[in-house]
This record gives structure tokens, sequence and C-alpha cells, in this order.
């Protein structure tokens, strides 16, 4: 290997401190996964570790939870080995939120021998004063945040630059911000990268992220994710944080037809958080070996510590034998016996593929669906059940999932049979509105309020951006001007008089016509929408696409 490759350690949502109060048989699980993540990291001898948000699974962690996190940095982190980076961007401008404008293992007061960069992800967000947990450990010396920023709607982001003799890292991060609101950034060209002005296709880019990757809202036209034909194609590779699945091959992805694309490394956490599919797939970091030609290599590295997770689902709709309908269990009933028979099978298999560094106890979520015939008697009481099993696995309380389903029961509809159109899914309500009034009876179709006009207005009552009161007083205001319009266009005609146009009592009655129906169709106000270096130092050019040509010093 080249004196000129930089090695990472790469990993993600650590969620330290974890179940430590609510499930005492896992409060060390993040902790120890932790712990495994920096021995990979001495044991291949990285250059710097590299985190993509939530170290911390509250953004007020115990006291209990800190002290176990800085023990695990100071113990794998601090040491006399030299690190081989030079940091050649300006500190004050990538740690602007420090006191201390210096990356930590070039501050002469300690010895940081594989330092750790990382964003904050959206369980240590900004708090109080805009502060999170990990401010602290950035002041004392043990990691160095970057990627934070307190004004989401005009996003600056300044690389972090780094240089191992001929290899040159652009390191890049935009720690958790609200998706919708990031989004609408990245729509309106309100989020700005720099890059170095001394030869800028030379540095290999890297960017930090901690978003939804996937598309969570079909109501939101957001989204509430971040498409990723958002990332500037100038990037090599994406680090992807806060998705919990583990999807550790590299990925090409490529913005545009021009082809050149970069690749995504969604890393997953280290710990299971949740009871889920996404969970059971097996935990990862990586190393990433960057050489100075910009050709990179990923190395996945199965974690061994994560305990084991088992999701599974049990459909009870054909019982064996008659039911008799019954209103109060009895014991030993059949569903018991079929459903102890079902987690005997995943506690076997736990057994046979337990490694020797997982915990004894593993996690199981058992859905159980009552339907059909066995709707006849009720359904078992989950935590009752799942105590039985306390000694053999780690979450008994929350281990039975209970679901039932019944047939739907016919209903008068006194407002006649749904339409298919309304029965089919609108995107939003831009669709909403412009199917409906392109496919209407036109008796039914609008004169004096048009449906680009409703669509333009009443798309600010989806806006988080805007109050209830604004978007009230906007909506009013456009239909007065549509009525100042068609009243113009009426006075225009040859052959109607001007003095049949009474526009006083026109604005009223439409006025009063929509207020009407606003009190029988009262629009709520949209949750949280009121609420209120040296010589050494390389020069940034301000990108705002790839033909911007701004440049700053």
């Amino acid at each position: 290997m080249s004196l000129s490759t930089v090695k990472i350690l790469v990993a993600s949502d650590i969620h330290a401190g974890y179940g430590e109060l609510k499930q005492p048989n896992i409060r060390n699980d993040s902790f120890e996964a932790f712990r495994e993540v920096l021995k990979y990291g001495i044991e291949h001898e990285v250059d710097f570790v590299l985190l993509g948000g939530d170290l911390f699974h509250e953004n007020n962690p115990s006291r209990e939870t800190q002290l176990e996190v800085v023990r695990s940095i100071r113990k794998y982190c601090f040491n006399n080995k030299d690190v081989p980076i030079e940091f050649v961007s300006d500190p004050s401008v990538n740690f602007q939120h420090s006191s201390f404008s210096t990356v930590n293992y070039e501050d002469p007061n300690i010895n940081v021998g594989m330092p750790i960069f990382t964003i904050h992800g959206n369980h240590d967000d900004l708090s109080g004063k805009g502060l999170t947990s990990l401010d602290l450990l950035h002041e004392a010396g043990l990691v160095n945040l970057f990627g934070k920023f307190n004004d989401v709607d005009k996003i600056e982001v300044s690389p972090i630059l780094l240089r191992k003799r001929e290899t040159k890292i652009a390191l890049y991060g935009i720690s958790s911000q609200r998706d919708d609101r990031l989004c609408r950034a990245f729509m309106q060209e309100n989020v700005k990268f720099l890059r170095p002005t001394d030869d800028p296709d030379s540095w290999f880019n890297i960017l930090v992220l901690h978003q939804n990757r996937p598309r969570r809202s079909t109501s939101r036209t957001t989204g509430s994710y971040l498409p990723v034909k958002y990332i500037p194609a100038f990037m090599d590779l994406v680090i992807w944080g806060h998705e919990h699945e583990s999807i550790i091959e590299p990925q090409y992805f490529a913005p545009n037809d021009s082809g050149d694309g970069f690749y995504i490394i969604q890393p997953g956490s280290t710990v299971a958080t949740s009871l889920s599919k996404e969970e059971t797939v097996p935990k990862h970091c990586a190393i990433i070996s960057v050489r100075e030609d910009r050709k990179f290599q990923s190395k996945p590295i199965r974690l061994a510590t994560p305990r084991q997770i088992f999701v599974e689902e049990l459909i009870l709709d054909n019982p064996p034998r008659k039911l008799p309908k019954t209103t109060v269990r009895q014991p030993n009933m059949l569903d018991e016996e079929i459903i102890s028979k079902k987690i005997e099978e995943i506690l076997t298999e736990a057994k046979n593929s337990r490694g020797p560094r997982q915990p004894p106890l593993p996690l199981v979520r058992l859905k159980v669906v009552y339907s059909g015939a066995w709707l006849n008697i009720p359904p078992i009481n989950g935590r009752k059940f799942g105590m039985r099993y306390s000694d053999r696995v780690a979450n008994p309380l929350d281990m039975i999932s209970v679901r039932t389903i019944r047939p739907e029961k016919p209903r008068d509809d006194l407002d006649g049979p749904i339409s298919d159109r309304a029965k089919e899914e609108c995107a939003n309500i831009d669709d909403m509105i412009n199917k409906y009034f392109s496919t209407c009876d036109i008796k039914h179709k609008m004169d004096v309020l048009t449906d680009a006009l409703m669509t333009r207005s009443l798309k600010e009552y989806a806006n988080v951006d805007t109050t209830y009161v604004a978007a009230d007083k906007m909506f009013l205001q456009s239909v007065k001007n549509q009525i100042n319009v068609m009243t113009d266009k009426l006075k225009s005609l040859d052959d109607f008089a001007a003095e049949n146009v009474d526009e006083e009592k026109l604005e009223k009655d439409i006025l009063k016509a929509i207020h009407v129906m606003k009190k029988a169709r009262a629009i709520p106000a949209v949750n949280g929408a009121q609420n209120g270096a040296g010589d050494a130092q390389v020069n940034l050019n301000l990108v705002k696409n790839e033909n911007d040509d701004e440049m700053i010093d």
C-alpha cells in the first residue's frame, strides 16, 4: 500500500445509551458496539474515524452514557501515535461553533492518535442555545464536530481539507436537518458548496449526510426525504447516515445524464433501536482506502457484538378445529400452543446461529394476526404471554405484537357511493385540484376562482414555513384580486352596462361564501407552523452549481 493512501474507518448511528433506562437487558449493547468499532480502527491502523451522526441516542444523554463514551474515546483514540494527515483548511471556518480554532490532533496540549470527525444526527441534535451533546466532546478535544449549521434556510458548506503526501481529501458535512426544509433549500438553490481553488479536480470529495434516504411522505411535496439528484455531481463518495439498514457495499448513482456520478455507502446503525426487518440485517462498519489518483476501495467489516434480532409474523386464519365463540380466555388455548411452537422455532434458530461474541438473549418480535374463525376467541395478552420467556429473550414485554383483522361491515352511505376518482390517491394538493377540475362536469367548473388560483393559494396551507394566519391572508387577497380582474372584464363588454356591476356586493357575496366554506371545512394549522489557519491553508471556490465561477478567499 502506498504511503499516500488515506485509510478511513466509517460508521454511523452508534446510539450510545439506547435502552439504558427502559430495557436493562440491552443497556450495554450500544457501548459494546462502539468499542468494537474503535478497536477495528486500531487494528487496521486507520488515519481517522468518520461518523455519520447519532453518536448519542438522546440529545441530553445521561452522565453514565457520557462517561462510557468518553472512556472509550480516551482508551482507543488517545495515544502517542503520529497522525500523518495535514489539516490545510481554515479551522476557524470549519469549527466556527467552537472557542478553539484547531483540529484536536494538532492541539499541543493533548495526544490524539486516531482522530474522530463527526456530524450530529437527529437524536443528538441542537437544543437550547443551539448546542448539542457533541459540542461538549468537541470542546474537550475528544471529537471534531463539523457540518453544524444554525441557519438552514441558507447553507454554505465549507469542506475540511486534509492532505497525506499526494492524496487530498475534501470532507463535506451537513448535520441532520428537517428533511422538508433541507429539500426546499436545495430546490431554491440556497445550499452552496465551496471547492478548493487550487486544482479542484485533484481532491477526493466526501459528503457526510444524516437524512431520510427513501421517500417517507406522499402528502408533502418534498416527500420528507433528500433526493439524490440534489447532491452535487463533483462528489466522489457519500456517507449516508440516519438509515439503520446496513447497505455497506458502495452503490453508484448518476444524478444527471452526463454520466458523472458518485458512490453512496450506507453504514447503518451499530445497534438495533427498533424491532423491524431493517434492523435484522447484519451490522457493519467499513474501511475506506483513498489513493492519490482519487480511486478508492471499501472493505466492509461485519460487527461481531450486536445482539441477534428476529422479526417474524404469525397469521392465524384457519384453525385446525372448530373454535367455540367465547369472550373469556381459558388456560392452554389452541392459539397459545401455536404461538409457543413458533417462538421455540425462533429460539432454536437463534441458538444455532449465535456468534461467540453475541449476547445470549436475542431480541424477538413476533407479530400475531388474528382473523377469520380465530376471532371467535379473545387474543392473548402479549405482555403477559411474553413474560413466560423472560429468561430466554432480551425483550419479553414487547416480544408479542397482537393485531386483529375483522371483515368490513357494510355501512349506510348517506352521500351515495364513493366515486372511483375520489378513491384514487393524490400525491399533493396540486394534483388533487388539477385532477378534479380537469375531469369534472362543466357545470362544476369554476369561473371567477380558477383552479390555477386555488392551487397557488392553497399550497401555502401545506407550507410548513407559513403560518395559518399568513396563508389565510394571502388566500383572501388572491380572491379579491381575481374579483377585480373579473369585474374589469365584465365592464369591458360592449353589451354589458357598467352600472349593472355592484363591485362591493359581488366581493361581499363571494367572500361570504368562502367564509361559510371555511367554517364547514376548517383547515387546521400545520404542526409547528406558528412556533416560531496559516500559509498552508487552501483557498476555496464558492460552488452553487458546476457552472458557478464566483470565488472567495
